[in-house]
């Protein structure tokens, strides 16, 4: 009989499971806030005024989202569609203008290429203030009150632009020469080269530029005064500033013993916030994941 021989457990393997448990424990100490937002939502405000936020709601009641869905739909759903077109449009127009700028960057025989991402960098490290800045969009392009003035602004982040030229600067030089040999220009070989092979980095740029226009609240603050153009998170924001800004419209709530929700709303419209953005987000990440430890190791 053949001896049986036991595998040796090595020590890298019990350090590897080990970094594996601690990284388990620490993704669900990231989990606890939103457990506690959403055990929130469905809470009494009686019982967290008395006891505090918990993981599991207490005197559980969907008298919060019936006062948000019935009192402020309007508000809501106008909000609702001024974040999505934002965000969808902002997009598709910030990725556009960032990634024909990378490509203009990282071309070899262009001879202002050089000049052009110094400027851009320039912007990273020196800005005119918050009081020019308004001005500017203000007085000069008139984005205030308007959706694009909601947009504009974060059309091109400089660090992005640089994390897709590492993407470019990374594809071997022949291939593009080939497309120029055989007569494609820079606009195909942008589209029909460099795009298809930049696909995990545009598709990071494309994760964080959603997420910074579905989370913005600072445009809207800054220039916005017709509540028809508010934003998800800036209502959210005002809310936070002014625990009393949905206390104005609680006239007609419903029965007296309830008490009109502000905490308890807080979490109801936060948890509204982050639906589409949590759903979307684990489709996206092994794109988001490889395109910054690649765009990492580039350049």
């Amino acid at each position: 009989m053949k001896s049986m021989i036991k595998p040796r457990i090595k020590s890298d393997d019990i350090l590897i499971g080990c970094f594996y448990v601690l990284l388990g424990l620490f993704s669900l100490l990231c989990l606890l806030p939103i457990l506690m937002v959403i055990s929130g939502s469905f809470s009494t405000e009686t019982e967290i005024a008395v006891h505090g936020f918990s993981l599991l709601p207490q005197g559980f009641s969907l008298d919060t989202y019936n006062y948000v869905l019935s009192r402020q739909m309007n508000t809501l759903a106008s909000a609702y569609g001024v974040t999505i077109f934002v965000t969808l449009v902002g997009t598709v127009l910030s990725v556009t203008i960032t990634t024909c700028f990378a490509y203009v960057v990282s071309v070899k025989d262009f001879q202002h290429a050089n000049k052009l991402a110094f400027f851009a960098y320039f912007t990273m490290l020196f800005s005119g203030g918050m009081l020019p800045w308004y001005l500017v969009c203000t007085r000069y392009y008139h984005l205030q009150d308007t959706l694009w003035g909601l947009i504009l602004p974060y059309c091109m982040n400089v660090f992005y632009m640089y994390l897709v030229r590492n993407y470019i600067n990374g594809i071997p030089y022949e291939l593009t020469e080939s497309a120029r040999i055989d007569g494609a220009g820079y606009f195909q070989t942008f589209v029909k080269v460099i795009l298809p092979l930049s696909k995990a980095g545009i598709v990071t740029i494309v994760l964080f530029y959603a997420l910074t226009y579905w989370n913005d609240f600072y445009l809207p603050l800054m220039l916005v005064t017709d509540d028809k153009y508010f934003s998800m998170q800036y209502i959210l924001y005002k809310m936070n500033a002014n625990i009393q800004y949905l206390a104005t419209n609680s006239t007609g709530f419903g029965a007296d013993h309830i008490a009109l929700p502000t905490q308890t709303v807080k979490m109801a419209i936060t948890c509204i916030a982050i639906g589409p953005i949590a759903l979307v987000y684990p489709f996206v990440q092994k794109y988001f994941v490889k395109g910054v430890t690649v765009g990492a190791l580039k350049g």
